[in-house]
């Protein structure tokens, strides 16, 4: 079974560098976040209930869909559920009452996609309502919608692309970066004068704004952006007219909820508002990303304890268990399968093959591990669409370091366990009772001692199953294989595990 234990602890490496890069192939991370008791709008829990066709507001219909938190595969599905919805309620107005730090890119480019999609098939006006926060991936979906409107004290911007792990992109991949995503801003900005000059100075610290060549200053007559800084801009900012004629720079003002934009747009009380509603499968999608670390802490905790005793018993089934939550996780949260997990499940598979099925036979069970390596690195590696693919040493050194922080992670853990588990009842009553010495009456019996002898009841290479006494061990050939059915005797204890040779 030893191949399955490495299998095992590249499972937990695997899903512990999964939860580093996770943020991202590709993230835009902010630190900036906003406490819920100080965002102006809550998100009831449903909608307010069917329009009557004789309400005088039956005809206009806003929508609201909220964008919470770190943006990611849960949010691109709650957009998507919430864009078909409001098309079925015939809203004039889809509002995105956004609070973002930031996230994946990614994800945040199949949400502009999203946006624009809709738009072509439908007649009304998609507004972002910033409250308060539309932080780096945030500032990307704002600029994708056709108005951006600001709550009091709101800010947006800070939108560079970095790595997963929030350090600095290779410069010369990240001008690649830049230049696809400017492009990419240039097609969402449609007649907004300045928004693609103005995103440009947000994503790019090589970029500064000057609007009517000069540069912008903030209301104590300090500039806003010097030279070599990222923009950002509050909401009263990012409303200033410049120009003939005049036009804001970004939004088109700032109101202190949802209703009174709407009360701006249409007129107190002539209109309905419905806000989305999120459902159990989006919630649960959302809470198990929450308490991702704690899900792969105990799993790989738990693969640990069964990388260490004989057989696989009820650690290992955990350990598997709550990994499988974790990518469960994904799935209720939107998040299909991606090309690397595949190819990793599939290299798990062809160890199980070797494991179980063609013991000895070395091809699977190499074959299998060199593809869940490889998927580790796949996982990790920053592969931005549209842009030119190279192998070179810099695409791999930060994925390479991560990787070695995971290994150490589960080393130290690993020592720390080796210390303490041996010490306590636990060890003795699920482990030792359940691999070595044990009747088929449950009664522990006493240690092997060194020359009994046995027969294998499975091929040793080097590792299988003995029986002596009545009693099924598990071993380990001390010189090549051992075919089944072959008589033994014990050479040498190392733990649990017996080390025996072939008397025939």
């Amino acid at each position: 079974m030893n191949t399955f234990r490495v299998a095992s602890f590249f499972l937990a490496v695997y899903l512990s560098s999964r939860f580093q890069a996770m943020a991202g192939q590709g993230a835009l991370e902010a630190d900036t976040t906003v406490p819920e008791q100080n965002r102006s709008v809550k998100i009831q829990s449903g909608l307010s209930g069917p329009i009557d066709s004789n309400d005088s507001s039956a005809g206009r219909v806003a929508y609201v869909i909220p964008i919470r938190d770190q943006i990611g595969a849960p949010i691109l599905d709650i957009l998507r559920r919430g864009l078909r919805t409001a098309l079925e309620e015939n809203a004039g107005i889809v509002i995105l009452d956004m609070d973002t730090p930031g996230g994946e890119l990614g994800v945040t480019l199949e949400i502009m996609q999203e946006i624009i999609n809709t738009l072509e098939r439908f007649d009304g006006t998609i507004i972002t309502y910033v409250n308060r926060e539309a932080i780096s991936a945030g500032a990307y979906i704002a600029i994708a919608t056709n108005e951006i409107a600001f709550a009091p004290m709101s800010q947006i911007g800070a939108a560079e692309a970095v790595s997963g792990g929030g350090g600095n992109i290779d410069s010369s991949m990240k001008r690649k970066i830049n230049s696809y995503l400017k492009a990419k801003i240039r097609n969402y900005t449609g007649k907004g004068r300045y928004r693609s000059q103005v995103m440009a100075a947000m994503m790019d610290a090589n970029e500064t704004l000057y609007v009517e060549g000069e540069p912008l200053l903030a209301a104590d007559g300090t500039r806003i952006q010097k030279e070599g800084e990222l923009l950002t801009l509050t909401g009263d900012e990012a409303c200033r007219l410049y120009g003939d004629p005049p036009q804001a720079l970004l939004g088109t003002g700032v109101y202190g909820s949802v209703e009174e934009l709407l009360d701006a747009r249409w007129g107190e009380g002539s209109y309905r508002l419905l806000e989305m509603e999120v459902n159990w499968a989006e919630k649960t999608g959302l809470w198990l990303n929450g308490i991702a670390p704690i899900l792969l802490g105990i799993g790989m905790v738990c693969l640990f304890i069964e990388f260490k005793t004989p057989g696989f018993g009820i650690f290992g089934v955990l350990g598997l268990l709550l990994l499988l939550v974790f990518f469960a996780s994904k799935y209720v949260a939107g998040l299909a399968g991606q090309e690397e997990v595949l190819i990793f499940l599939l290299g798990l598979c062809l160890v199980a093959l070797e494991v179980f099925v063609l013991p000895g036979f070395l091809i699977p069970g190499i074959l299998g591990l060199l593809m869940m390596v490889g998927s580790i690195f796949w996982a990790m590696v920053d592969v931005w669409p549209n842009t030119d693919f190279a192998f070179t040493p810099e695409l791999f050194r930060d994925p390479a370091v991560e990787f070695m922080q995971a290994i150490a992670i589960a080393l130290v853990l690993c020592l720390v366990l080796t210390r303490i588990l041996p010490k306590t009842p636990l060890w003795n009553r699920m482990v030792l009772s359940e691999t070595v010495g044990v009747t088929e009456g449950g009664e522990e019996e006493a240690d092997v001692d060194l020359g009994s002898r046995g027969v294998t009841v499975s091929e040793l290479f080097p590792g299988g199953y003995v029986m002596i006494d009545d009693q099924r061990f598990e071993a380990r050939s001390k010189h090549g294989k051992i075919h089944r059915d072959v008589k033994i005797r014990v050479v040498e204890k190392n733990g649990l595990e017996l080390i025996v040779e072939a008397t025939e």
